[in-house]
């Protein structure tokens, strides 16, 4: 068999928006049948009563024609007067018959049967003086003082008190139908307050757990649909409803996963395309730079110049290797990781901007350098290029004669640094992973944010931006600090 649907989704709001209606119909079928019922019966009653009321007025009138037989058999010796007689009293026993059958036990059954008995003592004297040819005057002194004052007396007192009788239960009756009156008025507008109730009921309900939750899904639905990927539904409403939610919800998230994916696709095959044609115009003048300066340092006798031309030599064999691991950085090779202080990483990359901090008469100004530094497990290369590419967004941005401000911490478990410039700030897209100020995009191919973030995350790290447009910006590496073991 099965199973009703739960209240608290769409089939059973609807199922109990239609038993709500049933419910009315059913009360006010109810009223109905109850009110039909009783009018039926007081009806019946009244019909009733006026068909003894109606036999009774017959009685008294069969018995009066039948005294009138009495007298002219008794005075004016009419020979048909005893058939006459007889006539009426088969009419009155049927009439009294006819009041038994439409009697109710109780006072009416007595007010009969006192009548059944008045009416046979009125028999058995008039049969009496039925029987006697003639009448002595003593007889006919009798039939008109017992007959008329006492025997027809008491015939007439039964019938008095049962029309008394029958007028009460009227008058019951029609207090009984006029209270039914009293009451139907008040029934009349139940109906109509249940029915209103219901409706208001049962718009509340579906308006809370239909209405508003289905617009809430639906424009979370519209604004997901436009990019919002971030959106969260609120889950409410009849469970269908918050399961649809739940869906959509569940379909955002893969989705803005599946677009965070594909953008980063799309940044690997830019650079798998740009990197190695940029790598090998850089390499060319790379090799004839260190080329022509160790020719030269072995020509020159002057320890100064000798001295430059070692920093030319090693600054070129450093852009070589990340050259390098640029380049290994594009296919799924995993880093190389070496035993080093991201201090002495940080030192490296700067030492090679110093020409552009120069030209911009800027500083940089470092805190933390005091304490020893943790080794910990990096790519030195890489990890170098990002510090680099960072350090130059941060110049980049800043005014000249700015101050670069390099702050390095750490705890127990990882390791910080982070650079502050002072520039106006700049608009970052966390899901892209890219700058979108229009006026840091000029510093180059836009590649180095999203280079950045890739090593960090190969490093178990996070790189987080700090910005607000008008106000400088904070670029803070966080890596975790895993120790460096080498492999055998």
């Amino acid at each position: 068999m099965k199973r009703l649907p739960r209240l608290h989704s769409i089939q059973g709001s609807l199922l109990l928006h239609e038993l709500s209606f049933v419910f009315l119909i059913l009360i006010t079928t109810s009223v109905a049948v109850v009110w039909a019922f009783a009018w039926q019966k007081s009806s019946e009653e009244s019909l009733r009563l006026t068909a003894m009321n109606s036999h009774v007025q017959s009685i008294r009138g069969e018995l009066y024609r039948q005294l009138k037989e009495v007298f002219d058999a008794a005075f004016l010796d009419d020979q048909h007067a005893r058939d006459e007689y007889n006539f009426y009293s088969r009419r009155i026993n049927d009439g009294l018959a006819d009041l038994r059958v439409l009697s109710e036990p109780g006072n009416e059954t007595a007010a009969i049967s006192q009548i059944e008995a008045a009416y046979n003592e009125y028999r058995q004297q008039t049969r009496e003086l039925l029987r006697s040819v003639s009448l002595s005057e003593e007889q006919k002194n009798l039939l008109d003082y017992q007959l008329e004052q006492h025997t027809f007396a008491e015939l007439e007192h039964a019938f008095s008190s049962f029309d008394r009788l029958l007028k009460d239960k009227q008058t019951t009756l029609a207090e009984n139908r006029q209270r039914w009156m009293s009451q139907l008025m008040l029934l009349v507008p139940l109906p109509l307050l249940l029915a209103v109730t219901l409706l208001l009921l049962s718009r509340r309900f579906v308006k809370n757990n239909l209405v508003r939750p289905l617009a809430t899904v639906m424009d979370g639905a519209r604004l997901i649909s436009k990019g919002k990927l971030d959106h969260q539904i609120a889950s409410q409403g009849v469970d269908d409803l918050v399961r649809l939610a739940d869906a959509i919800n569940v379909m955002a998230e893969e989705l803005a996963s599946n677009r965070d994916k594909l953008v980063e696709a799309r940044k690997q095959a830019a650079m798998g395309e740009l990197v190695p044609l940029v790598a090998h115009n850089i390499r060319n003048p790379l090799s004839g730079i260190r080329a022509a300066a160790q020719v030269t340092l072995d020509e020159q006798a002057d320890p100064e110049v000798r001295d430059v031309l070692r920093d030319i030599i090693i600054a070129v064999d450093r852009l070589e290797r990340w050259v390098t691991s640029l380049l290994t950085y594009l296919h799924p090779n995993k880093p190389h990781f070496t035993g080093e202080t991201l201090q002495q990483v940080a030192d490296n990359a700067i030492s090679l901007i110093q020409l552009q901090l120069a030209d911009k008469n800027m500083q940089i100004e470092k805190s933390g350098w005091e304490r020893n530094a943790s080794l910990i497990a990096l790519d030195t290369n890489l990890m170098e290029q990002t510090v680099f590419n960072l350090a130059q967004n941060a110049i980049e941005a800043s005014p000249t004669g700015a101050t670069i401000q390099l702050n390095y911490s750490e705890n127990k478990t990882q390791v910080e640094l982070s650079i502050q410039d002072q520039g106006k700030g700049m608009r970052y897209d966390p899901v892209a992973e890219q700058v979108t100020d229009g006026e840091a995009k000029r510093l180059g191919c836009g590649l180095g944010i999203p280079f950045a973030v890739k090593v960090i995350k190969q490093h178990d790290g996070e790189l987080i931006y700090d910005t607000e447009p008008g106000r400088s910006t904070c670029v803070i590496i966080r890596l975790p600090k895993t120790q460096f073991e080498p492999q055998e």
